[in-house]
């Protein structure tokens, strides 16, 4: 007869190779996890339309509806958009450091809001002539530079929308 001692050790061998068993059954057959979705990057097209604006930034009410366009724009034509306000006295010959700056960054249009940008502008335009030059508000046409006339909020933003469209799908040049 088998004493006690040799069956219990029987049994716990057992129990420690199920044990066992179950847990590289376990293992072997447990799920791989997901993998993260991949991430979400914009691919931007080699086309950048640049706003200058005056000491306001994109919160004067004129300078946000032209942002807004060149969202929308930059949304449907895969351009990037980006703004630089105009710091210190609101002059034209101040602004020019700012104007400077951005045809600089190889800004394929430049749209400038405000009268201290929108003479920058002017004065600075032929500096740089492989650029586009877009001035929104009421001025006399210039050569060479597309004018927005000042109206509502949601013309502006339509009219700086085709016009930035317009020039991104042409080329910019």
């Amino acid at each position: 007869m088998e004493s006690w001692w040799a069956r219990r050790r029987v049994l716990v061998m057992s129990a420690a190779a199920v044990a066992l068993l179950a847990g590289a059954l376990g293992w072997l057959l447990w799920p791989e996890p997901e993998a993260p979705p991949a991430p979400r990057e914009r691919q931007y097209r080699a086309f950048t339309a640049c706003l200058l604006t005056d000491d306001r930034g994109i919160a004067g009410e004129q300078a946000r509806a032209v942002w807004d366009g060149m969202q929308r724009a930059s949304l449907a034509h895969s351009i990037q958009v980006q703004y630089l306000a105009v710091d210190g006295p609101q002059t034209a010959a101040n602004a020019a450091a700012y104007f400077n700056s951005l045809a600089l960054r190889q800004c394929q249009v430049v749209i400038a809001v405000g009268e201290a940008p929108g003479g920058a502008l002017v004065d600075g335009k032929d500096r740089f002539p492989g650029l586009r030059y877009v001035v929104v508000g009421e001025t006399a046409p210039l050569d060479g530079v597309t004018v927005v006339p000042e109206t509502t909020a949601d013309r502006v933003t339509s009219a700086v929308e085709n016009t930035v469209g317009e020039m991104a799908t042409s080329g910019g040049n």
